[in-house]
């Protein structure tokens, strides 16, 4: 199999990729119904959002397959010619660009300038449009946008009682609100990032360039780390109580099934629970994709979490954390305006208002099309959940294997599908087991059957003395032992303390952030969602790290620099030292 059903070509005019970023959005190859569905659409709203925002004209970016991403194997790619153009249009380089989203690799496509890359005129509007975002002390758009969809949530109908007719019919009906929420998240992620790019030099002007970190960090209000402390609310409740914790103590899907019928404090547990569900439970792994598994769809991966985060001590809640980074942001940024010119003052207060109004906003609109999302994935999977019952396919998602110019079609006449989707469940687990190329800067890097399998890799573990580079992304220093997650589902080894190695973090890694002293990730860049998150919650993080849960090892003692983008390998147990 060289290619697989959803996978696109390589634009000619904007022809390098990457999965920087990517791989924390998508981790996972996009299901068929996901990708054609939800990113079909969703893909027409950032379309608009770079149109509205004056960064191409409409020709460039004219059809139905805008040029800002890619989809090879089935796996997610962000266009790196695209970042480039859009940095350039926006007074930035193509090495700045390169710097931010892959950092320092040897394997970077080299940039060739196109004449048509330089635009004066829409710099000139853009600058125009983002200066005027830049005075707002808020974004209501996003705002209103959260109310409604909450509000299609608290409104959701039975979904079991409707016909599959009309289980098709919510999904698209929906896909109005998908475009909207993209759009939004589009629109906020430029301004988002204005902030720390004026921090940064002005913070390393005065030889203080980790300063920037604490700047943008204790912001509040952000959504990312919502369900954190959501989740630490249940977990003192069963620190409190000695019925809950012998519970706990059996395991997170014996907490699931005695919550059915439970009593005293159980039930009092089980009413929070669904609270919490009810608020934050479109939230979970690879959440952009509807072929996932949210915490709703699967309460037990919010139960495990719970289970972990109930060993913390109470002096490690969010609340106190970010009353902590709040006083520290506060002073931090008293001493670095006061250590400033008076000239440079006003653009020092410009990027502290930038980064205050438009970081929380930016996560507010990723939350949004989380919502969406899962709306969608609710009737998806009831659907599924009748194709299961009726024999069909062994699990609700197996339905997702359909494209979106399928669905009426299976509803008509569901078995004539059996074998469609049996076939590409076949092909879809052989996709989970490739390793896709960080770069894709020409066509035969996206024939997959020269793709290696994951099976196949073999990195030598890092010894005494070593020490990865990455990109630092939570200021401070820990050093603590390493338990390496691969699944946010399966931390039930992780201790408090132990630093967190993982390949890509989303909303569903957070709240391990409460656990883990400190976080290093094989991939990610300064505004990724978890990134933000562990500013907000105050442990040091490094990102980027090529190869870190291949090198790192369970045991390992190592020291993260936050500050620095560095993680030194302090010790090596002596199993490994062999």
């Amino acid at each position: 199999m060289k290619h697989w059903i959803t996978d696109w070509q390589r634009n000619e005019r904007l022809p390098h990729y990457t999965r920087a970023n990517a791989g924390e959005t998508l981790p996972e190859p996009a299901s068929p119904l996901g990708w054609s569905l939800v990113w079909g659409r969703g893909l027409q709203g950032w379309r608009r959002g770079f149109l509205d925002f004056s960064i191409y004209r409409e020709e460039e970016v004219a059809g139905t397959r805008p040029p800002f991403v890619g989809i090879f194997g089935g796996y997610f790619y962000l266009n790196l010619s695209h970042l480039r153009l859009f940095g350039i249009r926006m007074g930035q380089t193509a090495a700045d660009i390169d710097a931010a989203f892959v950092g320092q690799r040897s394997d970077t496509p080299v940039y060739v300038a196109h004449p048509d890359d330089q635009d004066a005129e829409l710099t000139a509007k853009a600058g125009g449009i983002l200066q005027q975002m830049l005075g707002q002390t808020g974004y209501p758009e996003g705002d209103a946008d959260h109310e409604r969809l909450r509000r299609i949530r608290r409104e959701r109908p039975d979904l079991t009682q409707l016909s599959d007719a009309e289980l098709v019919a919510r999904a698209h009906g929906l896909l109005d609100d998908v475009e909207t929420t993209f759009q939004r998240h589009v629109e906020s992620t430029l301004p988002a990032s204005v902030g720390p790019a004026i921090l940064g030099p002005l913070c390393a002007s005065i030889d203080r360039p980790g300063a920037m970190l604490d700047l943008i960090s204790g912001l509040g209000d952000v959504d990312s780390a919502g369900p954190s402390a959501g989740l630490w609310t249940l977990s003192r409740q069963v620190a409190a109580s000695a019925e809950l914790t012998a519970l706990f103590d059996q395991g997170p899907s014996a907490v699931e099934q005695a919550l059915e019928e439970g009593t005293g404090d159980v039930k009092a547990f089980r009413d929070s629970f669904v609270e919490f569900l009810a608020e934050s439970g479109d939230r979970g792994p690879n959440e952009w994709d509807i072929h996932a598994l949210s915490w709703e769809a699967a309460p037990v991966q919010a139960l495990s979490l719970v289970d972990r985060i109930r060993h913390s001590s109470d002096g490690d809640s969010p609340a106190a954390r970010h009353q902590r980074l709040t006083a520290h942001r506060q002073a931090t940024a008293a001493e670095v305006r006061g250590a400033l010119p008076e000239d440079a003052q006003p653009m020092f207060d410009a990027g502290m208002h930038a980064s205050n109004v438009w970081i929380p906003a930016r996560e507010r609109t990723k939350a949004n099309c989380v919502t969406v999302i899962n709306e969608i994935r609710m009737a998806i999977r009831e659907l599924g959940r009748r194709g299961v019952e009726a024999g069909r396919f062994a699990r609700p998602e197996d339905v997702m294997m359909l494209l979106d110019t399928e669905l009426d079609d299976y509803v008509a006449d569901p078995a004539s599908f059996g074998a469609v989707i049996s076939q590409r469940l076949q092909e879809y687990g052989e996709l989970r087991e490739l390793e896709p190329p960080f770069f894709i800067a020409d066509d035969s890097r996206t024939e997959i059957d020269s793709w290696p399998r994951r099976s196949e890799e073999h990195t030598e573990a890092a010894v005494e003395g070593d020490v990865l580079k990455g990109v630092g992304g939570s200021h401070g220093t820990y050093t603590g032992r390493v338990r390496v997650v691969t699944d946010p589902a399966s931390c039930e080894a992780l201790e408090p303390g132990e630093v967190l190695v993982a390949p890509i973090t989303d909303a569903a890694w957070t709240p391990l952030f409460l656990v883990a002293g400190a976080a290093v990730v094989d991939v990610g860049a300064l505004n990724s969602h978890a990134v933000v998150v562990c500013r907000e919650l105050g442990i040091p993080a490094v990102i980027s790290v090529e190869g870190g849960t291949q090198r790192l090892r369970d045991g390992m003692v190592i020291t993260v620099d936050g500050t620095k983008g560095t993680v030194a390998v302090d010790s090596v147990p002596a199993a490994l030292a062999i």
